[in-house]
């Protein structure tokens, strides 16, 4: 049975902790750089060394937003023993990979009215390429000021989606709008980052509100004392999304303003929901899980599995975790691969 390796990150300046977690994760690294040497080869018409230039082009504006960052940056590539620029395109692939883009995640956050035992959720499936598997790790951060962070990530990259002892989970999915462009911008995965290190759910959504982008994408914020606001973020403006009956959920489309779409609508958002809602009041782990291994629609169901056959089996769509992240408590349970096929693993906070 796959598990996802827990990277274990302890306090210290933001370079040695960049530095403990790249010397940790290493060969996660070097093969996730491996897997992306791959598929630019395969994918895009320019060199590695051009794919290192543009993404060390968002160096200004990281450094601007969070110098911490950065240094951080600088730690996990000298810990793997990789260069800088290496780290950053791992940092950047959601903006690198952007145009054209699949349609990737499915989101939800879940109310304390809405669960078993009073309990806040927040929780994917994150959908994306079966090349990424071998290297992606759980980190668990404990921050200078004591916060403390889970999260999943691709190895060398700062995180992804995750939660906070602040009782902050967020969680996110690709969505593309008709003004999508390639203008620099902080790139969202230091965005996240930096929205799971806020200390109060209004930290959180001024950071998400008021960060410039040139993506779109969409963020599913949830908060341990039972709030929860989905952001459809692009260049186009923000449109926020409130729970309904304690439960919320997202795909790859935009729902309040479907004329910025630059992708087909999916469904499963709305079946995500329909799911869930029928046990509303008693929604536990295991129905979460339930609900996160559904095959309705299938090949494009919630529980993605490699079915395009046209392309290597490393560039296919599927589930690469399932994830659900217990706000109240402080635990995450994360499978490795499908949410029907692999154990759901807790990692306490």
């Amino acid at each position: 049975m796959r598990h996802f390796p827990i990277i274990n990150v302890d306090p210290g300046t933001p370079y040695k902790m960049g530095f403990h977690y790249g010397r940790q994760a290493a060969d996660q690294i070097r093969n996730g750089l491996a897997d992306y040497r791959t598929l630019f080869a395969q994918t895009s018409t320019m060199t590695w060394e051009e794919i290192g230039s543009y993404a060390l082009s968002y160096t200004p504006v990281v450094k601007a937003a969070d110098p911490d960052l950065t240094d951080e940056v600088r730690g996990i590539a000298d810990g793997a023993g990789v260069s800088f620029a290496d780290i950053m395109i791992l940092n950047t692939r959601y903006e690198i990979t952007k145009f054209p883009k699949p349609h990737e995640c499915t989101s939800y956050a879940l109310l304390p009215e809405a669960t078993k035992d009073g309990i806040a959720y927040v929780g994917q499936n994150w959908d994306y390429r079966v090349g990424i598997l071998d290297h992606i790790v759980i980190l668990h951060y404990t921050m200078p000021d004591g916060t403390r962070i889970v999260g999943a990530a691709e190895a060398g990259q700062v995180i992804r989606n995750g939660f906070n002892s602040h009782g902050i989970g967020l969680c996110a999915n690709n969505l593309q709008s008709k003004g999508d462009n390639r203008g620099t911008a902080l790139p969202v995965t230091f965005l996240r980052r930096k929205v799971l290190q806020s200390r109060s759910f209004e930290e959180a959504k001024k950071l998400l509100l008021e960060t410039k982008r040139t993506v779109s994408n969409n963020f599913m914020l949830g908060s341990a004392e039972g709030r929860a606001l989905d952001f459809e973020t692009s260049p186009l403006g923000t449109d926020l999304i409130e729970p309904i009956n304690g439960i919320l959920t997202h795909a790859n489309h935009f729902v309040v303003d479907p004329a910025k779409e630059a992708l087909e609508r999916s469904p499963r958002g709305d079946r995500l929901y329909e799911l869930l809602a029928q046990k509303r009041g008693s929604i536990d782990v295991p129905w979460i899980i339930r609900c996160l291994s559904d095959h309705e629609n299938y090949p494009k169901a919630i529980c993605r599995h490699p079915a395009d056959t046209s392309l290597p089996m490393a560039r296919r769509s599927c589930t690469v975790a399932g994830i659900i992240y217990n706000l109240s408590e402080g635990v995450a349970h994360i499978c490795a691969g499908a949410s029907c096929e692999n154990e759901f693993v807790a990692v306490p906070l």
